[in-house]
């Protein structure tokens, strides 16, 4: 089955429906809206959500009612819904024994998914978001929410207000500042531009908290060098779930094109993210309250893991005094 409009899918009621949600952090975020228009769509007795381990910790703030985590292979379904677009993950499927096996075509899987869909976005020009909302478009569920909501359990916020206390941080004045990104250098701004937008937040009376996984630590170190006030570099010292704890209970987040850009935007967070690598119109964050500063060289976007061109113009063009001035307000 090969459709290439919208079409009504059924999904048994009282079955297990299961989500394989993407392999990156921004990529679950982007896949959000979509995972929930599944979620809150069926009248599947069971919901599930599976594939990386991590996202057992991230799965309280998904807003998916009901569901719990699955690792992958680990239960059979009825139904299985694949946002990645890897063979691997159309094999998890069948062994799943899922009658009903949702997900693009590609990848010399199309005889694997029932039915294989036909996307009518491209993941290289268009938005993330929208192609992943239109998997749930042409599956036949509504996607009442298009932009990213994320649920903030009350005990996790104060679980993230603890640790600041516990630290010597104001939660009430605290902005987190995350200066790695996983993809790789080029889409960093650099360390000694981040220290510069620290210290202008420090003086302007901010705690100043740095975010990352441990190969980040180092360059968060060099992010808070500066800072005339209270600084902690976080970066290998807490898990993801702890991570989202500290962002929901913070001012807001400064960041690079990143999953942690998604998260503190879902939360509704202040957000000021620098692209340069990379394009806006296919992974700028949704929220309220979300500035991106992007001025592109010729090369950009290349989409390079790391920059070829000297001095890497596309962040050579963005001051740190821009981009600490796009954070708004000032601590009470």
């Amino acid at each position: 089955m090969k459709p290439d409009t919208a079409t009504s899918l059924d999904v048994p009621a009282g079955g297990h429906l299961i989500l394989h949600a993407p392999n990156w952090l921004g990529d679950v975020m982007m896949a959000q809206p979509a995972m929930r228009a599944f979620a809150t769509g069926t009248q599947a007795g069971r919901i599930s959500l599976t594939g990386k381990p991590w996202l057992a910790d991230i799965l309280p703030w998904l807003n998916l009612p009901e569901a719990t985590y699955l690792p992958e292979g680990s239960s059979s379904a009825d139904t299985y819904v694949l946002f990645p677009n890897s063979f691997r993950s159309a094999m998890l499927a069948v062994r799943s024994g899922a009658a009903t096996r949702i997900g693009y075509r590609g990848q010399w899987r199309s005889l694997l998914l029932s039915p294989a869909l036909r996307a009518r976005i491209d993941m290289l020009t268009g938005h993330h978001r929208a192609y992943y909302n239109d998997l749930a478009t042409l599956s036949g569920f509504a996607v009442n929410q298009p932009e990213v909501r994320l649920a903030c359990p009350d005990d996790e916020v104060q679980a993230g207000r603890q640790w600041m206390q516990a630290h010597g941080l104001n939660a009430g004045r605290t902005v987190c500042i995350a200066p790695g990104a996983q993809f790789g250098g080029a889409k960093r701004y650099p360390a000694e531009s981040w220290a510069r937008v620290a210290q202008l937040l420090s003086q302007r009376g901010f705690d100043i908290l740095a975010l990352g996984t441990p190969a980040e630590r180092d360059i968060a170190e060099l992010a808070l060098a500066d800072c005339e006030g209270i600084s902690v570099n976080s970066a290998g010292n807490t898990t993801l779930a702890q991570c989202l704890q500290l962002l929901a209970a913070s001012s807001g987040l400064l960041c690079n094109d990143s999953g942690l850009m998604h998260v503190a935007a879902g939360m509704g967070k202040q957000v000021v993210t620098v692209f340069g690598a990379t394009d806006p119109e296919r992974t700028a964050p949704s929220g309220g309250h979300v500035h991106l500063i992007y001025h592109p060289a010729a090369c950009s976007p290349c989409l390079q893991r790391e920059c070829s061109v000297a001095g890497q113009p596309c962040m050579a063009n963005i001051t740190p005094g821009e981009v600490a001035a796009a954070f708004p307000g000032n601590p009470s």
